[in-house]
This record gives C-alpha cells, structure tokens and sequence, in this order.
C-alpha cells in the first residue's frame, strides 16, 4: 500500500488525504485540474488545528496564485467605506471652511449696501430738509413782497 499525501484544490481550498500515486480532482469544483500535493508529510498535516491548515493552504493558494489576491481584495478596495469616509471628510471639511468664506463675504456685502443706502437716505434726507426750508424762506418772502405789493395797490 503506499503511503498517503494531503492534497488541496487551488481553487476552492477543499483538501483530504488520497494515496500518493492517485492524481485526484476535487468533488467540490468538478474542474479537470488535479488538485495539488501539499508540501509537508501527511502526517504533519494531519497534526495542525484547522485554524493552522485554513492558514496554510490559504498561504499556498495565495502563492500559486497571485491574481487570486487581486481578485479577493477587489470588492473591499471597491467599497472600502473608511477611506471613503476619510474623503468625504476631507471634502466637508475644505466645503465647510469655503462656506464661511462665504457666508462672510455676502455679511460683507449686505452691511455694505446697507450703509450705502443709510449715507444716500441721510443725503437724501438733508436734501430735502434743504428743499423744505429753502421752500419755508420762500414761502416767507413771498407773503411780505405780497404784502408789499398789495400795500401799493398794484394788483
């Protein structure tokens, strides 16, 4: 009888132990490939928890296979919110401090316009205190030239 060897799937991750001789395919992935040896006596293999042969056939099938990795860590690169987050972030943050540019530049310009309008009603405002009483010394000479004139029976 020969001896046993622990033989992996690269693919899937399956492994179990067949007769050195054999050249097995795996069950799980019905593919045509043979599946692959693993590098270390059965016996070695068989004395590892499951958390070291996961470890050890990941690190194998990794090996093998390096666009593996690629295609792993594609949908976390893909959807990888922390660093979405840290962007977004970074984006609010330069928006947040554009806003209150801003924000103190239409203050700016409002009180601007505001006292323009104030200085422009205040000349208006004199103005017309000038009209009203350059209007009231008219009025005031006119009733004496009135007078006058009514006074020399001229009308």
């Amino acid at each position: 009888m020969r001896e046993l060897a622990a033989f992996y799937c690269p693919r899937c991750g399956y492994y179990a132990y067949y007769q050195t001789s054999r050249h097995p395919q795996c069950p799980r992935c019905q593919v045509p490939e043979v599946m692959s040896m693993v590098k270390m006596h059965y016996t070695e293999f068989m004395h590892m928890s499951c958390r070291e042969r996961d470890d050890y056939l990941a690190q194998a099938i990794l090996a093998a296979n390096p666009s593996l990795m690629e295609r792993l860590t594609a949908p976390h690169r893909k959807y990888d919110s922390r660093r979405i987050i840290a962007e977004m972030n970074t984006i609010i943050l330069n928006l947040s401090a554009e806003n209150k540019v801003l924000n103190d530049t239409v203050r700016w310009m409002h009180d601007t316009i505001w006292q323009l309008l104030r200085e422009r009603r205040g000349d208006a405002d004199a103005a017309k205190q000038e009209g009203i009483s350059q209007t009231q010394a008219a009025a005031s000479q006119e009733p004496s030239e009135a007078d006058g004139l009514l006074g020399n029976g001229n009308v």
